[in-house]
């Protein structure tokens, strides 16, 4: 706490916000594990990965629906470790703007559609 009266140095005070500044705008990582349904709530301009992992043969399809332009798709990779249920896929995107939006990944084999939720505030 600062005593009334007393000189604040205009260093300090210029380090103090520039570092709360740098803080506040960095964007986040969001990561999402499994074929369950999330919802997650993230800043404007955070990445969100989502990992799937496969089992039996097929693969989730590229790219994935999304139902808004609050959520905008990156890119899909294949991870390791490779293991012989089939392939693990992780999806990356970017919180573009304020807003709800559903990502709806397909399998082409007999995965389960997973929906997963991002709130983008």
């Amino acid at each position: 706490m600062i005593r009334p009266g007393a000189r604040v140095h205009p260093v300090l005070v210029v380090t103090t916000l520039t570092l709360a500044a740098c803080r506040a705008a960095s964007p986040a990582l969001v990561s999402l594990t499994g074929a369950i349904g999330h919802t997650v709530s993230v800043g404007v301009g955070d990445e969100i990965r989502i990992t799937l992992q496969t089992v039996g043969p097929g693969e989730y399809s590229n790219p994935p629906a999304v139902s808004s332009p609050a959520v905008r798709f990156l890119d899909v990779s294949l991870v390791a470790p490779y293991v012989p249920a089939g392939p693990t896929q992780r999806f990356r995107f970017r919180a573009d703007e304020r807003g709800q939006a559903v990502i709806t990944f397909r399998h082409s084999g007999i995965d389960p559609t997973v929906e997963d939720t991002v709130i983008v505030r």
